[in-house]
């Protein structure tokens, strides 16, 4: 529940921030009235898109087979962790500039007396942002029931309303407030996120090979300790940390590699950026 409401907060938090910026364009606008209904509807159609796109992704689900399905589950979860890099990548380098480029996209579209040029970059930056939070969330998606599709719905709820009161205090502390090291944080987090969604792929692959009797190393698919007398992963607290954390109790070592060489890569990646 905490991943699913971490997720929606920060994916809906960036989408209120697109919508804000553009949203405050259009009010400085001639053509204001007219701006507004095209802004709605791209937020209305990127909304649409995302919902497709959760729709088609649980229906490929349901038509495969068990070890069909665990496969498309580890795409869907490494396909999601390269996302959540390239997405806190961009958002690091571009982040300052993202305001001034989506005002100038939308000048240029109104330039043209082209609303629904506008209409259709709203939709493709809430679609992107809707679109990510489909494919973060494809597992919890894909295993969807009458036992846990009230608690999903009420944790998406909660995330939507907690990223409206963020973009709320947002916009009321702008001045005061370092929002840089906000998307610092949030951007760790996320990190974190995506190195969850590798090991869960990495370890339901580890499974699948396993349960077909393809040998793997003993040295790999052993414990590399066991930290559960403290804080179980099965637990509450330790459950919660395995989802957004990538918390292990008691770790395979292919694990432990897998996360090793994942913030390795991390450092290496953010490191150079900064020097250059």
């Amino acid at each position: 529940m905490g991943q699913v409401i971490f997720v929606v907060w920060r994916e809906c938090f960036e989408a209120l921030l697109v919508v804000g910026i553009i949203y405050s364009w259009i009010k400085r606008n001639p053509d204001s009235s007219n701006g507004m209904r095209y802004l709605f509807g791209g937020v209305g159609l990127g909304v649409l898109i995302s919902v497709i796109l959760a729709i088609i992704i649980n229906g490929i689900f349901k038509e495969l087979t068990d070890d069909h399905q665990t496969i498309f589950m580890m795409s869907m979860s490494t396909i999601a962790c390269v996302l959540i890099v390239q997405m806190v990548y961009w958002m690091n380098k571009h982040a300052r500039s993202m305001k001034s480029s989506l005002e100038q996209e939308m000048a240029q579209q109104v330039a043209r007396n082209s609303w629904w040029g506008a209409l259709f970059i709203i939709a493709i930056a809430i679609a992107r942002e809707g679109s990510e939070i489909v494919v973060f969330l494809s597992g919890q998606i894909m295993q969807l029931n009458s036992h846990n599709y009230f608690s999903f719905c009420i944790a998406v709820l909660i995330g939507i309303a907690v990223s409206a009161l963020t973009f709320y205090t947002f916009i009321q502390t702008s001045r005061f407030i370092q929002w840089k090291k906000f998307f610092t944080i949030t951007g760790i987090i996320l990190l974190f996120l995506a190195i969850s969604l590798l090991m869960k792929a990495v370890e339901d692959g580890t499974n699948i090979l396993l349960e077909h009797d393809i040998s793997i190393p003993d040295f790999l698919i052993s414990p590399a300790w066991d930290t559960s007398p403290f804080i179980d992963d099965s637990g509450l607290i330790g459950g919660f940390a395995s989802s957004l954390l990538a918390y292990r109790s008691q770790p395979m070592w292919i694990s432990v590699i897998t996360f090793s060489v994942f913030w390795l890569l991390m450092a290496i990646l953010f490191l150079r950026k900064k020097s250059t």
